[in-house]
């Protein structure tokens, strides 16, 4: 997986033409479906030149079927985010989960929607692992996954340090004559991640009964962040299946909460101030109104931009220029997450969507 800061140092590559070529394909779980993955990218990459015509060159077409060849049977069951461009000295490949939607697109700028959206539903997250004696509790950030921390501690504490062992460098603070009372150790240490380390979702996992009482115990900032628990034997497990076990429980989470902010924002209580559809939320956007943004996976929507007013548009003469300095962008809901994201906005893209986008007002 990749990360939010890759994906900025990905982003701010940039072509003077629409010659960035991004290519996202599914590689299945059957290596024998392999095979017919260089007739799909091909594919892929034809109805982009068609949609931007004379940008495609071959040298990077041909780079994305080498990239094909020499990675996708060692990554079955995933999507190959793959990003080139000779004139940029570009040729990035992103492993991300399965599941993520084909394309391919030709803009001046790598296209990361469906890298945000993977990051969105596979975030950064702790597991905590917990017995009748003892408690675990592990970071996982994409692929990595370690133990920061225990109770009773591992090690002998540094600097008159007790309880919970806690490396300075995931961000969390050091926690200083905690009670012997493992549930209460584990809430407490849990508070403190809440109010001082992020909000990262949690996943509970051991004995049932073990996690039941440290729900029973935990404020409600923590349980705000909490995704689901897990039942397995604590000793049985490793850091490896104590992620995988916690995968689809954070799956669901990321799921329902998609499904709820689509259902808030597209029936709005009274008091929530939104603009629904493409037109409407692209004029919040244009004005700084919107401090959400809700757009859907699939569509791909050519637009314009234009350089003198900095408006996006739908046609070439939607701006109060009437077009005079308008360039044609691959994808507006591309240029709209990029725009929100670096006004410090959140975009959150959904599976499904009964509108072309939907923005929250301030």
């Amino acid at each position: 997986m990749i990360t939010y800061e890759e994906i900025e140092k990905l982003r701010s590559s940039l072509a003077p033409d629409d010659s960035v070529l991004s290519v996202y394909l599914r590689v299945p779980a059957d290596q024998a479906e392999v095979r017919a993955l260089s007739r799909r990218a091909i594919n892929l990459m034809m109805g982009a030149a068609a949609r931007t015509p004379g940008q495609l060159r071959d040298e990077d077409a041909q780079q994305v079927l080498r990239t094909v060849a020499a990675q996708a049977s060692d990554r079955l069951d995933t999507t190959l985010g793959i990003f080139v461009s000779g004139q940029l000295g570009l040729n990035q490949v992103v492993p991300l989960p399965a599941g993520l939607p084909e394309r391919a697109v030709l803009a001046v700028r790598p296209h990361v929607r469906p890298l945000l959206a993977a990051l969105q539903r596979h975030p950064d997250h702790r597991i905590v692992i917990i017995d009748h004696r003892r408690a675990w509790l592990l970071a996982v950030a994409g692929d990595r996954v370690e133990t920061v921390a225990t109770i009773p501690a591992d090690r002998m504490p540094r600097d008159g340090f007790g309880g919970w062992f806690l490396e300075p460098s995931h961000g969390l603070e050091r926690v200083t004559e905690l009670t012997a009372h493992l549930y209460q150790d584990a809430a407490a240490i849990l508070d403190r991640q809440a109010r001082y380390g992020g909000s990262q979702p949690i996943v509970i996992g051991g004995y049932a009964d073990s996690v039941t009482h440290l729900l029973a115990l935990l404020p409600r900032a923590v349980l705000t962040s909490y995704a689901g628990g897990f039942a397995a034997d604590p000793h049985e497990l490793t850091l490896a299946s104590a992620r995988q076990l916690a995968a689809p429980v954070l799956a669901h989470w990321a799921e329902r909460r998609e499904r709820q902010l689509v259902q808030e924002l597209t029936t709005p209580a009274q008091g929530v101030r939104v603009a629904i559809g493409l037109d409407d939320s692209l004029a919040a956007v244009n004005t700084g109104d919107a401090d959400l943004l809700l757009i859907p996976d699939d569509p791909i929507v050519p637009g314009f931009h234009c350089e003198r007013c900095d408006v996006l548009t739908r046609t070439s003469d939607g701006c109060c220029d009437w077009g005079a300095a308008s360039r044609p962008v691959a994808d507006l809901l591309e240029e709209m997450t990029t725009r929100l994201q670096h006004e410090g906005e959140q975009v959150v893209s959904a599976r499904t969507l009964p509108c072309e986008a939907v923005a929250r007002l301030r």
